[in-house]
């Protein structure tokens, strides 16, 4: 058992901590293991090397400033029951590799910033209490009840395709519109002037109406 944390320790976290595998070997007994740095000022990447300590039942690095992204080799703690990364400043997704932990029971994430599907299968399907994923609003999955984008039945994603597709069909309808109503109003102008010839000019309609005054002009 390794405790080292409310402390004042800064800096960041040395790949060497997976020498600790030595300790066990060293000791040559099946031991609790657990390692708690937590509520420090750690401020690194989470070293690849913690993948190695095979005994570990503990691990506890909450209230740090860690960063980056989970590591996937923390899906070889094959023995860890209890695993707690919140309050860091964390990123990516939650590595897919945390189904292969079938000891677990206690998994908490949040306060953290990262983004992605939940893993499903394992002891992951029963991680499901939405607390421990709090406060990361890039996440999605059945356990904290937010659907993923892939998620969507087939009728959503239909219907989803259809509203993209709405406003196409909307301008399309109204340019067909607009095209059918210009058309008929030439239509109804070039119809109008058919039957309705223009009225003879003024100089006729006297010479209608006034024979007698061409003849006797012509006398």
């Amino acid at each position: 058992m390794l405790n080292l944390s409310s402390n004042r320790l800064s800096g960041e976290l040395p790949e060497e901590i997976g020498n600790l595998t030595k300790l066990q070997q060293f000791h040559n007994i099946d031991m609790y293991f657990l390692l708690d740095l937590s509520n420090n000022q750690l401020s690194s990447e989470i070293p690849a090397s913690l993948g190695a300590l095979k005994a570990l039942k503990m691990l506890n690095l909450s209230f740090n400033k860690l960063f980056g992204k989970i590591p996937a080799s923390l899906g070889d703690l094959q023995n860890v029951e209890g695993l707690d990364l919140s309050h860091n400043k964390l990123s990516g997704p939650i590595p897919i590799a945390f189904k292969k932990l079938q000891q677990l029971t206690t998994l908490d994430v949040s306060n953290n910033k990262l983004t992605g599907r939940i893993p499903i299968g394992g002891q992951m399907s029963t991680m499901a209490d939405p607390n421990f994923y709090a406060n990361n609003n890039g996440l999605c999955g059945f356990q904290i009840r937010v659907p993923c984008p892939g998620d969507l039945p087939p009728a959503l994603k239909l219907q989803d395709h259809d509203n993209k597709k709405e406003p196409w069909i909307l301008l399309e309808a109204v340019g067909i519109g607009y095209l059918v109503g210009f058309l008929l109003t030439i239509g109804i102008i070039f119809l109008a002037g058919y039957f309705n010839p223009s009225p003879p000019s003024n100089s006729r309609r006297r010479h209608r109406h006034h024979p007698h005054r061409l003849i006797r002009q012509q006398i």
